[in-house]
């Protein structure tokens, strides 16, 4: 029976890692958690109105590649001091040109307790919908 129960308790936890290790919520030192998704995945919540992309690209970047239709820039070194601007309630997906600075937003975001976070694996560097994008005026 022991060994029955700790055999039970051992697939538990397998689970558990495995689904952890596969891209599934990414947990960091803030509580709850964001999920990081693929462009395709970020394509999908765009197409299905449940997302704004956060474009947390330098302004120089941004005026240089564009900016996806719909997205709202804030720098990421401005972002904690415009949160306000922000719905708590919205579902974001934290957005770079590498996916980098996406994950950092994605911490603040969900350490100011905003709920529905998505962090863009990658970002405008290999995004590959060149139609949704329009350019920045300087």
């Amino acid at each position: 029976m022991k060994k029955i129960f700790l055999a039970f308790i051992l697939l538990i936890s397998s689970f558990g890692l495995s689904s952890f290790a596969s891209g599934g919520p990414s947990y960091g030192d803030v509580e709850g958690y964001y999920e990081t998704v693929s462009l395709a995945k970020v394509l999908d919540i765009l197409n299905e109105n449940k997302g704004t992309i956060l474009d947390v690209r330098n302004n120089d970047e941004v005026e240089k590649t564009g900016l996806i239709k719909g997205a709202k820039h804030i720098p990421l070194d401005n972002l904690e001091n415009r949160l306000n601007e922000l719905d708590k309630d919205k579902t974001y997906i934290t957005f770079c040109n590498t996916g980098n600075r996406s994950k950092k937003a994605a911490e603040i975001l969900n350490k100011n307790g905003f709920k529905n976070i998505y962090n863009s694996q990658e970002g405008m560097s290999t995004w590959p919908y060149k139609d949704m994008i329009e350019p920045v005026k300087k």
